[in-house]
């Protein structure tokens, strides 16, 4: 059974730096259980009679199209998966649901394209379809790679592994050797890596498979380059293009030239760096790889930068930064943004770096680290020192120049009124750094805490993923672990023909509803229903009673004017402040008692907030996140807050937020 074609996705450079995440994190290579070829016209099989065989032919055109036009794909795979279903034929069904995971899985949906390729994973087992059983965890493994669950990926392709290992072909089973050994690598493991592909090529080499041998010189140079050893990398990337070229495999030819051409970039080789991408980018141009042109041409532009020709360099970024927009390739995004903001603080534009900077950042929020956070500060902190160093080099400059015409006016003035206006310049000089001084100062203040609030809001959302993970993870994956196993036995009774225990039934029917109960909860937690139907009053007067009622503290809850409902980005963001609010207060206040108040005066809302805990200490400062959090939210609802002790103990928080545009 043959492979759908891959084109795996080139490497960029970005600095001296080999960008190996872009590399191992896409290579993966799907395998299918059905070799599709994709050669028919729409027209023709749309004009097929409904039956079996028209199932498969939409198949092959959503497959074929996912390219090329992913609309019209996903309508093609729709389509197959309707009529299969009309026709029962579950054979096809599987394959059109495991297409559609494909274009879900090119998209980045890979919770929807999670869900598909189980489908069809059940399917297939019922078909005792051991093949596409390989291929489906095999995709599988993909999705956790690309959400970095790197263990549960290898899970996934060990399981396809075995399957192949006992029933074949020799070529699916080098492929997913390929697999293993990229996780492995991302693992951390290169070593292991190493040796898993080697495995890969040694079967492919006694296969006969050229095409599948030279993928493994170029995966096996990916390893040896992050190892260290370039030239042993080089060597194989160079047989790995021989063989492509001579072949004519020009899209394979395009991915060993852009990955070649980031090791040349990073050995400072430009020249040839930019002639192995210009050549991948030719290739990719005439195939219509819109996901590769925009790779080749960031991998240019990057390298057009490092030779300082900046104008070119501009070009070629912002095309592929606009082609990788239209394909969705977050990746690609990513490092034409950087390298914007690169070209634009070298151009000492710095209104644009930082736009560049602010829309990166943006762009990578969820794999946002610290590591990444000190590197953009330092980057700014750069630019502000270089801007300040050029600024006193103008002002060093300025004070010469009237220097010298200080000295020539000298000639012709007494020597009391020289000292006098010497006196004076220096008393201006010395101003103006003072200026300039308390200006930096208090830019960078400004700096400083619109980047602390920028950690909070991403480190206090990190760690709400965290806890919804902990929470599926240990609440209802067990639950869910415990119904299977109670399914199982009640299937294994009924299969044997024996009585179900009503306790079984019962216990199974107790476990399906904690289940409901705990993802109820959890859609509850990520956004209230009462919020949505109710509005903001009657929501958070139900968070309240939930939240401190179980914490055993009193409350009181007043509104006034709330008749009418906001707009839904209001109601929320004041729903959250409140929450974050309570939250503090249940974990830090050690309260007895909380009032809240909703007021809506005219075009405002107006949130006050107070309990009788122990307050604020002269220790606790701006720093807890959840306050950073509230004012982040009332600075994007473009409000005021106050937050500090009451008059007599605990907390007071007084929020306004400007309504009068966003009321319904």
């Amino acid at each position: 059974m043959p492979l759908r074609p891959v084109c795996s996705p080139p490497s960029n450079t970005a600095g001296k730096t080999f960008r190996w995440g872009l590399l191992v994190l896409f290579a993966t290579t799907g395998l299918t259980a059905a070799g599709q070829k994709g050669n028919n016209k729409p027209g023709a099989v749309l004009g097929m009679p409904d039956d079996t065989a028209k199932v498969l032919a939409l198949s092959d055109l959503c497959f074929a199209y996912r390219r090329l036009d992913a609309d019209s794909a996903r309508r093609f795979g729709e389509a197959a998966l309707h009529l299969a279903r009309k026709l029962r034929f579950l054979r096809g069904e599987a394959q059109a649901l495991n297409d559609l995971a494909i274009l879900r899985i090119d998209r980045s949906d890979y919770t929807a394209a999670d869900s598909l390729l189980r489908h069809s994973l059940a399917l297939r087992t019922q078909l005792h379809d051991s093949a596409g059983m390989a291929a489906v965890h095999n995709k599988l493994g993909i999705i956790h790679q690309a959400r970095f669950m790197l263990e549960e990926a290898l899970e996934e392709d060990l399981k396809a592994l075995a399957i192949y290992e006992r029933t074949g072909p020799p070529s699916h089973e080098a492929t997913l050797l390929n697999n293993i050994a990229i996780l492995q690598f991302n693992l951390q493991r290169p070593q292991e890596a190493l040796a898993t592909h080697q495995r890969a090529a040694a079967i492919r080499e006694q296969i006969g498979d050229g095409a599948g041998l030279a993928a493994s010189y170029g995966n096996m140079a990916n390893v040896e380059a992050k190892m260290g050893d370039t030239a042993a990398a080089v060597g194989h990337y160079e047989r790995a293009i021989g063989y492509f070229r001579s072949e004519g495999l020009r899209a394979e030819l395009a991915v060993q030239l852009n990955n070649l051409a980031g090791i040349r970039a990073g050995q400072g080789r430009l020249e040839e760096a930019a002639a192995a991408y210009s050549e991948a980018l030719s290739i990719r141009n005439a195939a219509n790889d819109r996901k590769g042109i925009a790779s080749s041409l960031i991998g240019l532009g990057g390298t057009r930068l490092r030779q300082g020709r900046m104008g070119e360099a501009g070009n070629l970024l912002h095309q592929g930064l606009a082609l990788s927009r239209q394909v969705d390739a977050r990746s690609e995004q990513l490092q034409a943004l950087l390298d914007l903001a690169r070209l634009h603080a070298r151009q000492d534009h710095g209104d644009s770096s930082f736009f560049f900077h602010q829309a990166y950042a943006a762009l990578k929020d969820s794999v946002f680290n610290a590591d990444m956070a000190a590197r953009l500060a330092q980057a700014e902190t750069r630019f502000e020192t270089e801007k300040k160093e050029r600024r006193i080099q103008m002002q060093r400059a300025e004070i010469a120049e009237l220097e010298r015409r200080s000295e020539h006016r000298k000639r012709w003035l007494v020597t009391l009124a020289g000292g006098i206006a010497a006196l004076v310049l220096g008393g201006l000089l010395l101003l103006q750094v003072q200026r300039r001084k308390a200006r930096a100062r208090h830019d960078a203040a400004i700096i400083r805490e619109r980047e602390a609030g920028v950690r909070g809001v991403l480190e206090a959302t990190e760690n709400e993923r965290k806890r919804m993970a902990r929470e599926l993870h240990d609440g209802i994956g067990q639950q869910v672990s415990g119904l299977k196993f109670r399914i199982r036995e009640i299937a294994s009774k009924a299969n044997a023909g024996l009585p179900v225990p009503p306790a079984t039934l019962k216990e199974a029917m107790a476990l399906a509803d904690d289940v409901g109960r705990d993802v109820r909860d959890i859609a509850h937690d990520l956004m209230p229903r009462s919020l949505e139907e109710l509005g903001l009053a009657a929501a958070t007067g139900d968070m309240l009673r939930r939240t401190l009622d179980s914490a055993g503290i009193n409350h009181e809850m007043l509104q006034l004017g709330m008749e009418k409902r906001l707009a839904p980005e209001m109601e929320v963001g004041a729903y959250r402040i409140a929450q974050e609010l309570v939250q503090n207060t249940v974990k830090h206040a050690q309260a007895k008692q909380v009032n809240l108040q909703l007021l809506r005066r005219r075009d405002h809302l107006v949130l006050i907030y107070e309990d009788d805990g122990r307050g604020f200490t002269a220790t606790d400062g701006d720093q807890g996140i959840g306050l950073r959090n509230i004012r982040e939210r009332v600075h994007a609802l473009q409000g005021q807050c106050t937050i500090g002790n009451g008059d007599l103990q605990g907390m007071q928080a007084t929020v306004r937020l400007p309504v009068s545009t966003a009321s319904n």
